[in-house]
């Protein structure tokens, strides 16, 4: 399963609040809390502590009482209007090139097509790498059973296709490039022990996505330790409650 964060403790927070988290759940955790009450504040000093080991937010920290285990992946989704507010073109496009990066050629990591290519490399896994990505398209089609979209492989590209038609990425709507960028991020972690930050996952979501996200997530990557914010009860609608974590719970004045 690999090492979880199971407390994280952060005093003068702003100046006026410590962080007390305990009983971190090694599985699934939801942050909510009205804006302004720290949640993506956490999000940002709990990775910058994870990833770097350091963060400039914090001013007195301790973190009990493991750390991760070396080579452990950590993955920040942020919310899609904090990375699009860094870019002055239009929402679409700036997914659309998240998007394509995380398909067709993310450097730091596998892009979904080097992780297909892979087979070439270790034909002994041929059948493990395709049995993972056939279902990984099915998990998706899921999502879309409702509009007859289907996610397939053809002609080295990953399109949609509604009856006779094909579907570029590019002309997915916003909230098919963001729930297929989110998918595709936990779905190339390989099933392996890793931390998942995500910020807000429901922005441009319909709700019945929403509503079956988590659920997706965990089947995607059960070894994963999930940290999420959000502001949507539909997200963990689906018997996800007793995974909430509230903000003013964890809080408490300097």
């Amino acid at each position: 399963m690999g090492n979880k964060i199971i407390s994280f403790q952060v005093d003068g927070l702003w100046n006026r609040w410590n962080i007390r988290w305990n009983n971190i759940n090694p599985q699934m955790n939801i942050l909510v809390g009205i804006n302004g009450s720290g949640k993506t504040t956490l999000l940002n000093m709990l990775y910058g502590y994870y990833s770097t080991g350091s963060n400039s937010l914090v001013q007195s920290m301790e973190v009990i009482p493991v750390k991760l285990n070396e080579g452990e992946k950590i993955i920040y989704l942020k919310s899609l209007d904090n990375y699009t507010q860094k870019d002055k073109r239009k929402k679409s496009n700036a997914l659309l090139q998240e998007l394509e990066y995380i398909v067709y050629q993310n450097k730091e990591n596998f892009s979904f097509f080097n992780y297909r290519m892979s087979i070439l490399d270790y034909p002994d896994r041929a059948t493990e790498i395709n049995k993972r990505i056939n279902g990984f398209l099915m998990l998706v089609n899921d999502f879309f059973t409702e509009t007859g979209k289907k996610l397939v492989i053809r002609d080295g590209r990953l399109v949609f296709v509604q009856g006779e038609s094909t579907i570029e990425l590019e002309t997915l709507s916003s909230g098919e490039k963001q729930l297929l960028m989110i998918l595709m991020n936990v779905f190339l972690l390989e099933e392996k022990p890793a931390v998942v930050f995500m910020d807000e996952p429901e922005i441009a979501l319909h709700v019945s996505w929403q509503y079956k996200l988590l659920d997706t997530l965990t089947k995607l990557n059960p070894q994963a330790q999930f940290i999420i914010t959000t502001h949507s009860p539909s997200i963990f609608g689906n018997g996800w409650g007793g995974n909430v974590v509230y903000m003013e719970d964890i809080l408490e004045k300097s």
